[in-house]
């Protein structure tokens, strides 16, 4: 009977020891469900510390999101004319600084050229610099994109990969004008946040370029906020993990069964390069009107939030915050009554 007493007793300490790094890095797994480290009985166990449960160092903010955030989705994918536009109609005291249009193609002469767009802004009253990056504009940048999660991805300085077309999209955006735009910011306005942004293949794109300014010694990670919606994955695990380290405002926006979020996907069976997300997912699993609840997920890229989801959908990453994003910075971004 002592004997099943002092089991029983090293049994619970087992379980209950540590938190979820220091029960993975014993090489336990720890459960999500019961929080416990070697739970017997567990649906749902995490085994990477990419995804060890934990909320967000910041407040997400639903009303900035769609008030600030939107209105830069819709800027950065029209004119420069449109763009102002929608700074006039929605935060009247930035403005536009530069769009930058380069061809970001595969070389491959099979497909025809394709473009990558950006803006930049500043708003000299909040203090406010802004990188905008646009979205995937057409079906064959979307099958180049597609082709591109089947060959080959690049290193991110010394942090990981990331997607091929991603690292040289980025880098036809910061050689055609982005890198002199940025340092003359920075020359001009030393002390201002960056606020970067984007949808879609622009979602990709603002991440790899949060990273890459701080990675070039431009800019403070504490001086940068990130918002992306409907993101693709972007790097392997080490990307995501040096990221999520590195930035404390960084929050990934998903449109309840948006597909893009999914792709490639992250099971280890099917992506043996084994690609994640990095935190932090809010989730909104509903048609995102004013006043809808969302989810902060705690995991990075685990199997719950948008992960549940099984049956997909193109709408959801078209429309975010009760939004049609196709054509919305063309008609200059209308404020929502």
């Amino acid at each position: 009977m002592k004997s099943l007493i002092i089991l029983s007793a090293i049994f619970i300490a087992t379980c209950l020891a540590g938190k979820c790094e220091d029960c993975l890095n014993a090489g336990n797994h720890y459960c999500a469900d019961t929080k416990l480290c070697n739970s017997p009985v567990c649906l749902n166990s995490i085994t990477h510390i990419i995804n060890c449960p934990f909320p967000p160092n910041v407040t997400y903010d639903d009303n900035v999101a769609r008030t600030k955030w939107l209105p830069l989705f819709g800027a950065s994918a029209t004119s420069a004319e449109m763009a102002q536009k929608c700074f006039d109609n929605n935060w009247p005291t930035m403005k536009l600084s530069k769009r930058i249009l380069v061809n970001c193609s595969d070389p491959s002469p099979i497909l025809p050229l394709t473009q990558c767009a950006m803006i930049t802004a500043v708003d000299t009253t909040q203090k406010v610099l802004v990188m905008s990056f646009r979205a995937t504009n057409s079906g064959t940048q979307l099958e180049e994109e597609i082709l591109n999660y089947f060959v080959a991805k690049k290193p991110f300085f010394d942090s990981g990969y990331i997607f091929e077309f991603f690292y040289d999209a980025y880098v036809a955006l910061w050689k055609g004008g982005l890198e002199a735009e940025m340092r003359n910011l920075k020359y001009k306005y030393p002390d201002y946040e960056v606020w970067v942004t984007g949808h879609s293949l622009g979602a990709a794109l603002a991440s790899v370029g949060a990273s890459w300014v701080v990675k070039a010694g431009l800019f403070k990670p504490d001086n940068i906020k990130l918002l992306t919606a409907g993101q693709p994955r972007t790097g392997d695990y080490a990307y995501s993990n040096w990221h999520q380290n590195t930035f404390a405002y960084s929050f990934r926006v998903v449109h309840a069964h948006d597909i893009v979020p999914h792709v490639p996907f992250q099971y280890e069976l099917v992506d043996h390069d084994k690609m994640y997300h990095h935190r932090t997912e809010i989730w909104y699993n509903n048609d995102m009107s004013v006043g809808s609840p969302y989810h902060v997920c705690q995991e990075a890229d685990g199997f719950y939030c948008s992960n549940q989801n099984a049956d997909l959908s193109w709408n959801d990453h078209t429309h975010y915050f009760n939004t049609d994003l196709d054509g919305y910075g063309n008609k200059g971004c209308p404020k929502k009554q």
